[in-house]
């Protein structure tokens, strides 16, 4: 079959999907699931925690919710023990992750995660991953975290980057297209 001639030129979209219907830029560890609200004409109900699903596989140590201003970005961050547990139900915000594992499959490989009130879901990030989150939004962006170990204050488990530096290689203008 030839192929339909068109002008201008464009190279095609890079595969976001696999063959199996799953991403297919998903980093080593990170576990992504959508959550399905409920509706009916009274309004929503949605299940934030059930400890059934593999994602609550470790126990809940310590919780914090986390508000971002709109057009904000927090992080870069990243943890050497804890894994960080979002759960985000109504926030427009978009989740940027970075493996600098050196020995994971996945290293360097980045992976964006979107939520809204359409889409929330719950995000593990596993130690050793980079991650920013960005207020796409007009609204405070809120989710909370339930990290997988407590805080400590005397021995803080977190390392920060400015999100602007070029040591993570990401450009976080949000363009049309």
């Amino acid at each position: 079959m030839d192929e339909l001639e068109v002008e201008p030129q464009a190279p095609p979209d890079q595969p976001t999907i696999g063959p199996d219907g799953e991403p297919v830029n998903v980093i080593e560890g990170v576990a992504l699931e959508r959550l399905s609200p409920h509706v009916d004409h009274r309004g929503s109900l949605t299940e934030l925690i059930n400890f059934r699903r593999p994602f609550w596989h470790e126990p809940i140590v310590h919780a914090y919710e986390v508000a971002i201003a709109p057009g904000r970005i927090k992080g870069w961050g990243m943890h050497r023990i804890q894994a960080d547990r979002y759960v985000v139900t109504s926030a427009s915000m978009r989740v940027v992750l970075y493996d600098g594992r050196v020995q994971s499959p996945t290293y360097e490989r980045l992976m964006e995660i979107h939520f809204s009130e359409r889409s929330p879901g719950l995000l593990r990030i596993p130690p050793g991953v980079w991650h920013a989150d960005q207020n796409t939004g007009e609204d405070i962006a809120r989710f909370v975290n339930f990290p997988t170990h407590a805080y400590d204050p005397a021995h803080p488990d977190k390392h920060r980057l400015d999100p602007h530096s070029d040591a993570i290689p990401f450009d976080w203008a949000l363009r049309d297209g």
